[in-house]
């Protein structure tokens, strides 16, 4: 019986593959040592916080094992047991008929004779690239190399699905409005160390960190348990008991749907009534500021 240990740095995070007679046995966060260079650390008050000495990776990677290994992963090509690219192409069964296995070298005649097909017949535009920039090859190797490469000197009609990734929410509104803070991310990495040394509270509105931090390789949980060590509170605002605020909440106001301007614009009506704004942040940072205030009262 032989073990072998891999690293893969490619997408989710860097872990360590333990591979045993040919087969994958566990996945695991790479773990570093006092060899590998020093980490940040912030101090406040004379406590210190420092990222765990290891990688925090994304959840989805630590699946890997179960991916490979599933009974529903396609491993060959397959092709519609009535389907001829040469003849009748029958496009009225698709979703309907069984597949068979067909050979590599069949499959990629048929993917080479249909590229060749649709560009002398509708022209390169007709052919459409799109790939998923989470997949487990690596941009720097998979992306802007050999695929990228390949449709450009065919020519091709390029797809992306949104923005970069597939979190519209993110990185829409960042091309968008050019805010590179990416709006709707709960954690701003640069405001960590602010956050600890001068905030009283946070609030969470209809935000859920736990849930969504798939692409921020899991360290912002440390980040909370930071937070609530140091007293600070977390108010969730959202009408379901998330997971983020099962475990953090100092308080849950569970505002009904469809109620959360309402609820913005009662806070705005509370703050003008009892004059709790900063003149001087309304006169610097706030545009129409009158207007806002004869419309909430």
């Amino acid at each position: 019986m032989s073990e072998q240990i891999f690293t893969n740095c490619t997408m989710g995070g860097p872990v360590f593959v333990h591979v045993r007679d040919g087969r994958i046995v566990s996945i695991r966060p790479m773990v570093f040592n006092e060899k590998d260079g020093p980490t940040w650390t912030i101090d406040v008050n004379g406590t210190k916080y420092a990222p765990l000495p290891k990688a925090a990776v994304a959840p989805f990677v630590l699946t890997e094992r179960a991916r490979v290994y599933s009974e529903d992963r396609i491993k060959y090509p397959l092709k519609r047991v009535d389907f001829d690219p040469e003849g009748d192409r029958h496009p009225e069964t698709r979703g309907k008929s069984k597949y068979r296995r067909i050979s590599w070298d069949e499959a990629l005649d048929i993917v080479t004779n249909e590229m060749k097909r649709i560009r002398t017949v509708y022209g390169p535009a007709a052919i459409t690239a799109l790939n998923s920039p989470h997949h487990n090859f690596g941009n720097v190797g998979y992306w802007f190399s050999a695929f990228l490469r390949f449709f450009l000197l065919l020519g091709h009609t390029f797809g992306v699905e949104t923005p970069i990734s597939w979190e519209g929410w993110v990185w829409g509104a960042v091309h968008a409005y050019g805010y590179n803070w990416k709006l709707g991310r709960p954690e701003h990495n640069d405001l960590l160390e602010d956050a600890l040394k001068n905030t009283e509270l946070i609030i969470h509105w209809s935000n859920d960190p736990e849930s969504t931090r798939t692409m921020s390789r899991g360290s912002s949980e440390l980040w909370r348990i930071w937070l609530r060590e140091r007293g600070i509170k977390q108010i969730f605002i959202d009408p379901y008991c998330n997971y983020t605020a099962a475990i953090h909440a100092y308080k849950w106001i569970p505002l009904r749907p469809n109620t959360g301007v309402v609820l913005a614009m009662a806070i705005a009506f509370v703050w003008i009534e009892e004059d709790r704004q900063t003149d001087e942040y309304v006169a610097t940072r706030i545009y129409g500021f009158e207007q806002f205030k004869k419309h909430i009262m």
